[in-house]
């Protein structure tokens, strides 16, 4: 085994649960990925140019669209040296433009009245003695005029997504544990996926949620098992649609 797991986090989780033989390709055997989805570097992108209009509003100024969009263009271009697979007629100018418009709707969308707390913060907890340190980043920290405290998580998707799936999002519940390690109260907090869609017209479509004291657990117990079963090298293939854009699909038909 090559990979020395120190800490372990959401993307881990998610990982073995879409596939456990992806992780041990990617997290233990350390094989580099084939190629890098549009997709990923798309949302990425995006992800930052809206991480860059939060650290801005802090400082008590709003940054344009157009520069969003120069933020979005450094964001993608720090991966050249990746080959970036394209899917359904994107190609890198179309995507830009796609991009330009969806920051725009969430530009338009911000409320200027709202206090930003945190921005990519860091927490680390410890999930179980037999788990190592849990650790992730916050993508914003927010607080109301009627001093509701908010965790929001950013995604750029193909539609939106009905209220359920924000209910049972995973990374939610992770950010409501992060966000007790960072001091605040999780039964008072209001947990929030902000979907730019990626349609002919994006809109900005928020999906607001709550976890209880026993979805938490819950969560807390799915990751302890989880981190037993990697411990125990249980690795096997999981054949679905993530196999028609895995970078890790040749190594994985030669085991």
């Amino acid at each position: 085994m090559k990979g020395v797991i120190d800490h372990f986090s959401y993307s881990q989780l998610n990982t073995y649960l879409t596939c456990p033989l992806r992780y041990r390709l990617q997290y233990v055997e350390l094989i580099p990925p084939a190629f890098t989805a549009s997709a990923l570097a798309f949302g990425s992108a995006v992800h930052e140019a809206v991480a860059a209009f939060h650290h801005q509003h802090l400082l008590g100024d709003t940054l344009r669209p157009d520069q969003m969009l120069d933020v979005y263009r450094q964001a993608w271009e720090s991966r050249k040296d990746e080959e970036i697979r394209f899917c359904n007629g994107d190609n890198e100018e179309s995507l830009r433009e796609k991009a330009f418009q969806m920051l725009t709707v969430y530009q338009e969308s911000f409320d200027p009245g709202v206090e930003v707390l945190g921005i990519e913060e860091f927490f680390e907890l410890e999930i179980a003695r037999t788990v190592p340190p849990f650790r992730g980043y916050i993508d914003v920290i927010e607080q109301g005029a009627d001093g509701t405290v908010t965790v929001a998580d950013l995604k750029t998707a193909a539609r939106k997504l009905s209220n359920g799936q924000a209910d049972g999002n995973l990374q939610l519940t992770a950010y409501a544990i992060g966000a007790e390690a960072l001091g605040f109260d999780p039964d008072q907090l209001t947990l929030r996926l902000d979907v730019v869609t990626k349609t002919k017209t994006p809109e900005l479509m928020r999906y607001e949620t709550t976890r209880t004291e026993q979805e938490r657990q819950r969560f807390c117990k799915l990751v302890t098992n989880v981190w037993h079963a990697i411990e125990r090298e249980t690795w096997f293939p999981r054949q679905d649609w993530h196999c028609q854009q895995c970078a890790w699909a040749e190594p994985c038909a030669k085991w």
